[in-house]
């Protein structure tokens, strides 16, 4: 068997381990160069690996301001019990799903506020922000609280909302392994730290001195070549 047989018959198998359906648009954005298709998908793992950081800041920091800022506005940690501020009906729906994995844990112990606020998604704190249906997020949570956190934002609430849907989008692509390569990554990690400034501009500026996802981005091309070594 030559060379070249014993690396056909790796990247063979390195394909099944994928899966050929999942590595097919890798090896459409090579043209068919399978040796550069598997750098990619190299490469498209670590650039998710590195926006992680980011997108989890912003995630935590977003539901910590909007929560302290609703418990505030309805003078209790569970303002989701005030009648006024129940969320709608996808909103209840996380909710009851939060309390029914807190109420579920193996040992049993009791929970409080701070409990639910952890174990709610990203999606609920990003629904917040939306018009919410006949529940009205405008007069409901924007104009009577959640704007007052979105000072240094100069765009409406739908402007705001769109953003951290793209935000949402990219973490879960990344949360269920999908690719990201496609992306507009630069204007991603743009968009993620401008939210961020918005809820932590302290974390925004550690994410600006610290954050490895420039570099990574740099070194796309140099990995597809082989000019630079991956990182698994």
């Amino acid at each position: 068997m030559t060379l070249g047989d014993q690396a056909g018959s790796e990247d063979d198998r390195l394909i099944a381990a994928i899966s050929p359906e999942r590595f097919r648009p890798f090896l459409c954005e090579c043209d068919g160069d399978r040796n550069r298709a598997l750098r990619l998908y190299a490469w498209d793992s670590e650039v998710a690996r590195a926006l992680q950081s980011p997108l989890r800041d912003l995630e935590v920091s977003l539901r910590n301001r909007l929560h302290r800022q609703l418990a505030g506005r309805h003078g209790q940690e569970a303002w989701w019990d005030v009648p006024k501020a129940r969320p709608n009906y996808k909103g209840q729906d996380m909710l009851d799903r939060a309390m029914e994995t807190l109420e579920n844990r193996r040992p049993r112990r009791p929970f409080g506020p701070c409990d639910v606020v952890a174990q709610l998604p990203f999606g609920f704190w990003v629904g917040l922000l939306g018009r919410g249906g006949r529940d009205n997020y405008e007069m409901k949570y924007w104009n009577s609280s959640l704007r007052h956190v979105f000072r240094e934002h100069r765009g409406g609430r739908s402007d705001l909302y769109e953003k951290f849907q793209f935000m949402l989008t990219l973490r879960n692509r990344i949360a269920h392994h999908e690719s990201v390569f496609q992306r507009h990554l630069e204007r991603d990690l743009k968009t993620a730290l401008v939210l961020l400034r918005y809820v932590s501009p302290e974390m925004a500026d550690r994410h600006e001195k610290y954050g490895q996802v420039p570099e990574v981005l740099a070194r796309r091309e140099a990995v597809l070549s082989g000019r630079e070594p991956l990182r698994l």
